[in-house]
Protein backbone atom coordinates (compact mmCIF):
# COMPACT_ATOMS: atom_id res chain seq x y z
CA UNK A 1 0.00 0.00 0.00
CA UNK A 2 1.32 3.44 -0.82
CA UNK A 3 1.78 6.06 1.86
CA UNK A 4 1.41 9.80 1.79
CA UNK A 5 3.55 11.96 4.03
CA UNK A 6 1.63 15.10 4.83
CA UNK A 7 3.43 18.33 4.06
CA UNK A 8 1.74 21.70 4.23
CA UNK A 9 -1.75 20.26 3.67
CA UNK A 10 -4.08 21.15 6.52
CA UNK A 11 -6.83 18.60 5.81
CA UNK A 12 -7.66 15.59 3.69
CA UNK A 13 -9.31 17.68 0.97
CA UNK A 14 -5.98 19.44 0.38
CA UNK A 15 -4.47 16.04 -0.54
CA UNK A 16 -6.86 15.62 -3.45
CA UNK A 17 -4.26 16.40 -6.14
CA UNK A 18 -1.94 13.75 -4.69
CA UNK A 19 -4.71 11.13 -4.62
CA UNK A 20 -6.70 11.65 -7.80
CA UNK A 21 -5.99 12.54 -11.38
CA UNK A 22 -8.62 14.78 -12.86
CA UNK A 23 -12.04 15.47 -11.42
CA UNK A 24 -13.60 13.30 -8.76
CA UNK A 25 -17.25 13.02 -7.73
CA UNK A 26 -18.36 13.84 -4.20
CA UNK A 27 -19.53 10.26 -3.70
CA UNK A 28 -16.13 8.88 -4.76
CA UNK A 29 -14.35 11.41 -2.54
CA UNK A 30 -16.48 10.39 0.47
CA UNK A 31 -15.83 6.70 -0.24
CA UNK A 32 -12.08 7.21 -0.42
CA UNK A 33 -12.07 9.52 2.61
CA UNK A 34 -13.86 6.85 4.66
CA UNK A 35 -11.40 4.15 3.51
CA UNK A 36 -8.39 6.34 4.34
CA UNK A 37 -9.87 7.27 7.74
CA UNK A 38 -10.41 3.59 8.52
CA UNK A 39 -6.82 2.72 7.48
CA UNK A 40 -5.41 5.58 9.60
CA UNK A 41 -7.21 5.73 12.96
CA UNK A 42 -4.27 7.74 14.35
CA UNK A 43 -4.91 10.68 12.00
CA UNK A 44 -7.49 13.44 12.20
CA UNK A 45 -8.18 13.98 8.50
CA UNK A 46 -9.83 17.33 9.24
CA UNK A 47 -6.70 18.67 10.94
CA UNK A 48 -3.56 17.17 9.44
CA UNK A 49 -0.12 17.90 10.83
CA UNK A 50 3.06 18.05 8.73
CA UNK A 51 4.88 14.72 8.77
CA UNK A 52 1.76 12.65 9.41
CA UNK A 53 2.04 9.36 7.54
CA UNK A 54 -1.15 8.16 5.91
CA UNK A 55 -1.50 4.63 4.58
CA UNK A 56 -3.55 4.70 1.41
CA UNK A 57 -5.67 1.61 0.78
CA UNK A 58 -5.51 0.09 -2.68
CA UNK A 59 -8.26 1.41 -4.90
CA UNK A 60 -8.71 1.60 -8.66
CA UNK A 61 -10.02 5.15 -8.14
CA UNK A 62 -6.77 6.49 -6.72
CA UNK A 63 -3.67 7.56 -8.60
CA UNK A 64 -0.98 7.84 -5.93
CA UNK A 65 2.32 7.60 -7.78
CA UNK A 66 4.96 5.37 -6.25
CA UNK A 67 5.08 3.87 -2.79
CA UNK A 68 5.70 7.20 -1.05
CA UNK A 69 4.04 10.49 -1.89
CA UNK A 70 5.65 13.71 -0.65
CA UNK A 71 4.47 17.27 -1.12
CA UNK A 72 6.43 19.46 -3.55
CA UNK A 73 8.22 21.50 -0.89
CA UNK A 74 9.44 18.32 0.84
CA UNK A 75 10.59 16.90 -2.50
CA UNK A 76 12.51 20.10 -3.19
CA UNK A 77 14.06 20.01 0.27
CA UNK A 78 15.11 16.35 -0.02
CA UNK A 79 16.49 17.06 -3.50
CA UNK A 80 18.46 20.03 -2.14
CA UNK A 81 19.81 17.91 0.74
CA UNK A 82 20.83 15.15 -1.69
CA UNK A 83 22.54 17.70 -3.96
CA UNK A 84 24.31 19.29 -0.98
CA UNK A 85 25.41 15.84 0.18
CA UNK A 86 26.78 15.07 -3.26
CA UNK A 87 28.65 18.39 -3.35
CA UNK A 88 30.02 17.77 0.15
CA UNK A 89 31.27 14.37 -1.02
CA UNK A 90 32.98 16.01 -3.99
CA UNK A 91 34.61 18.54 -1.66
CA UNK A 92 35.76 15.80 0.74
CA UNK A 93 37.21 13.75 -2.10
CA UNK A 94 39.03 16.81 -3.46
CA UNK A 95 40.45 17.58 0.00
CA UNK A 96 41.49 13.94 0.45
CA UNK A 97 43.25 13.98 -2.94
CA UNK A 98 45.20 17.11 -1.97
CA UNK A 99 46.16 15.52 1.35
CA UNK A 100 47.19 12.32 -0.45
CA UNK A 101 49.34 14.26 -2.93
CA UNK A 102 51.00 16.19 -0.10
CA UNK A 103 51.66 13.01 1.88
CA UNK A 104 53.06 11.29 -1.23
CA UNK A 105 55.38 14.25 -1.84
CA UNK A 106 56.56 14.07 1.78
CA UNK A 107 57.20 10.32 1.45
CA UNK A 108 59.09 10.87 -1.78
CA UNK A 109 61.21 13.56 -0.15
CA UNK A 110 61.89 11.32 2.85
CA UNK A 111 62.91 8.42 0.58
CA UNK A 112 65.26 10.75 -1.30
CA UNK A 113 66.78 11.91 1.97
CA UNK A 114 67.21 8.32 3.16
CA UNK A 115 68.99 7.48 -0.10
CA UNK A 116 71.64 10.15 0.35
CA UNK A 117 75.19 8.90 0.36
CA UNK A 118 75.99 10.58 3.67
CA UNK A 119 73.42 8.41 5.44
CA UNK A 120 74.61 5.32 3.61
CA UNK A 121 78.20 5.97 4.63
CA UNK A 122 77.20 6.61 8.23
CA UNK A 123 75.03 3.47 8.28
CA UNK A 124 78.00 1.37 7.13
CA UNK A 125 79.81 2.43 10.30
CA UNK A 126 76.83 2.07 12.69
CA UNK A 127 74.70 -1.09 12.78
CA UNK A 128 72.02 0.63 14.90
CA UNK A 129 71.67 3.38 12.29
CA UNK A 130 71.38 0.73 9.57
CA UNK A 131 68.52 -0.93 11.45
CA UNK A 132 66.84 2.43 12.06
CA UNK A 133 67.03 3.33 8.36
CA UNK A 134 65.53 -0.06 7.43
CA UNK A 135 62.70 0.52 9.91
CA UNK A 136 62.03 4.00 8.50
CA UNK A 137 62.00 2.68 4.92
CA UNK A 138 59.58 -0.07 5.95
CA UNK A 139 57.36 2.49 7.68
CA UNK A 140 57.35 4.62 4.52
CA UNK A 141 56.47 1.58 2.39
CA UNK A 142 53.71 0.61 4.84
CA UNK A 143 52.37 4.17 4.79
CA UNK A 144 52.34 4.12 0.99
CA UNK A 145 50.39 0.83 1.00
CA UNK A 146 47.89 2.23 3.52
CA UNK A 147 47.46 5.35 1.40
CA UNK A 148 46.67 3.25 -1.67
CA UNK A 149 44.11 1.19 0.27
CA UNK A 150 42.60 4.36 1.68
CA UNK A 151 42.27 5.85 -1.81
CA UNK A 152 40.53 2.75 -3.12
CA UNK A 153 38.24 2.69 -0.07
CA UNK A 154 37.35 6.35 -0.53
CA UNK A 155 36.57 5.80 -4.20
CA UNK A 156 34.33 2.82 -3.41
CA UNK A 157 32.57 4.63 -0.57
CA UNK A 158 32.05 7.74 -2.68
CA UNK A 159 30.53 5.72 -5.51
CA UNK A 160 28.24 3.94 -3.06
CA UNK A 161 27.17 7.14 -1.29
CA UNK A 162 26.51 8.94 -4.55
CA UNK A 163 24.48 5.98 -5.78
CA UNK A 164 22.42 6.06 -2.59
CA UNK A 165 21.84 9.81 -2.95
CA UNK A 166 20.69 9.26 -6.54
CA UNK A 167 18.37 6.49 -5.32
CA UNK A 168 16.94 8.87 -2.74
CA UNK A 169 16.32 11.45 -5.44
CA UNK A 170 14.75 8.74 -7.59
CA UNK A 171 12.25 7.99 -4.84
CA UNK A 172 10.97 11.52 -5.18
CA UNK A 173 9.65 10.87 -8.65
Amino acid sequence: MPVIIVGSEKNFAALRSRLFSGRVSSARLQEVTAAVAEANPHADLNSLKPGTILTIPDSPHLSVSGDISLDDSTKELVDAVANAGSQALDDLVAAARVADRNAAAERKQLVATLARSELGNAAKKDQALTEDLKAVRKAVDDDEARAKKSTVGLQEATASWKSELESLKGLLG
